[in-house]
């Protein structure tokens, strides 16, 4: 550790040690007592230089809100009912939310901190959960997923957290040996069901996204914590989207349920043509076939695809695995090139048009495949930041 960082260390020990002192004592406290009794302000060695400290210090700490008061003389108190937070309350809805928000990450590399964040909400909460607020009714039934399998998420969220450049072995699409990248990692985004890293790459030096499963190796931490910055307004899902993400080749038709599927209504337009009732007809663009059946399939029986064929026999595929079937490959590769799609009974659409599950749908339609597109993990902002696109992607 460097000097300026044990001498930042000491001043936040000294500042939480004067708080602790001051928001537990019975009685206002003198500058005489706190120089002897609060570790960190003994080591003045004199008068002034404690004096001058310990001002410092109430100021930082009226700066940061904490109520810092005084007798008129020569006492110091922090009044608990000042400084305590108000009494947590939540709905059940609210307790639900935040139920499902910490179980997300539970199969992940994360479900320790999301546990521990409940947890402490419960205690800080306090009492019995209400009738009715049973937390099972609705975290029970429900339970979201993130895919953290790759090997290389852990190491990597730790050098993004503690911004510490690393270096690994990266396999590049169309190349059959991995290449020895150093990169400062800046971020990590699930997108469309993959995992990637968001970094500046020392070698190239430009900004590059690299997708974890093509990492082969151990990720090897190199140089000091702390040692660079990420731009504070950089938007690290519309990075890797604009690097990754194919342009749409086609058009594919859907039937929405109304009200339903507003991930897809994001990118979708209106047909032109009728739809039956309670149904919207759109267009969608299709660019890559499975990702594309993967973000159908997790609204299950909401949607109906229409056209083209093989979009909509991979849904099928998919809805197929989801609901049990073992003849069903409900993994689908990542591109298996078009899939002939099978009439399959009960899979008329809501017009009596071939197309996917109808209103009510099949049994097991519902069967979801986890939610796709979503940003996991990102440093704050809003603005994009352009950036080459690369061929590692």
């Amino acid at each position: 550790m460097c000097q300026a960082e044990r001498v930042a260390t000491a001043k936040a020990e000294r500042l939480l040690n004067l708080v602790i002192a001051l928001v537990n004592s019975p009685r206002y406290r003198t500058a005489a007592w706190i120089r002897e009794k609060v570790a960190g302000y003994g080591d003045s060695p004199t008068d002034e230089a404690f004096f001058r400290t310990f001002e410092r210090d109430k100021a930082e700490l009226r700066d940061l809100g904490i109520p810092v008061a005084t007798d008129g003389q020569d006492g110091y108190l922090i009044p608990p009912g000042e400084f305590a937070l108000p009494q947590l309350e939540f709905t059940p809805a609210e307790k639900a939310a935040l139920g499902l928000a910490g179980r997300l990450w539970e199969t992940t590399a994360l479900g320790a901190a999301g546990s521990g964040g409940l947890r402490k909400i419960r205690d800080a909460e306090g009492g019995p959960a209400g009738p009715g607020e049973d937390s099972r009714s609705a975290v029970g039934l429900l339970q979201p997923r993130v895919r953290t399998g790759d090997p290389a998420f852990a190491p990597l969220y730790a050098a993004v957290r503690d911004r510490r450049p690393v270096t690994f072995d990266y396999r590049p699409a169309g190349s059959g040996s991995g290449r020895t990248r150093s990169v400062q990692p800046w971020g990590l985004v699930s997108l469309r069901g993959r995992w990637y890293l968001v970094g500046h790459d020392a070698d190239r030096g430009a900004l590059r996204t690299f997708r974890l499963s093509r990492i082969t190796g151990a990720i090897r931490p190199v140089g000091r914590t702390g040692s660079y910055q990420v731009p504070p307004e950089i938007d690290l899902l519309e990075l890797v989207a604009a690097t990754v993400e194919r342009p749409a080749e086609r058009t594919g038709r859907l039937l929405l349920r109304s009200g339903a599927a507003a991930g897809l209504r994001r990118h979708s337009v209106p047909a032109g043509a009728p739809a039956p009732p309670e149904w919207e007809r759109v267009d969608i663009p299709v660019g890559h076939l499975w990702d594309t059946a993967r973000e159908i399939a997790a609204n299950g029986a909401d949607v109906v695809v229409e056209e083209p064929v093989d979009l909509r026999a991979a849904v099928i595929r998919l809805l197929t695995g989801a609901a049990g079937d073992p003849a069903a490959d409900a993994s689908a590769p990542s591109d298996p090139g078009p899939a002939p799609g099978p009439e399959l009974p009960g899979m008329s659409g809501p017009d009596g048009s071939a197309g996917g599950p109808g209103p009510a749908g099949p049994a097991g339609s519902a069967g979801s495949v986890g939610p796709a597109g979503r940003p996991a993990l990102s440093t704050p902002g809003a603005r994009r930041t352009s950036v080459q696109e690369s061929p590692d992607g």
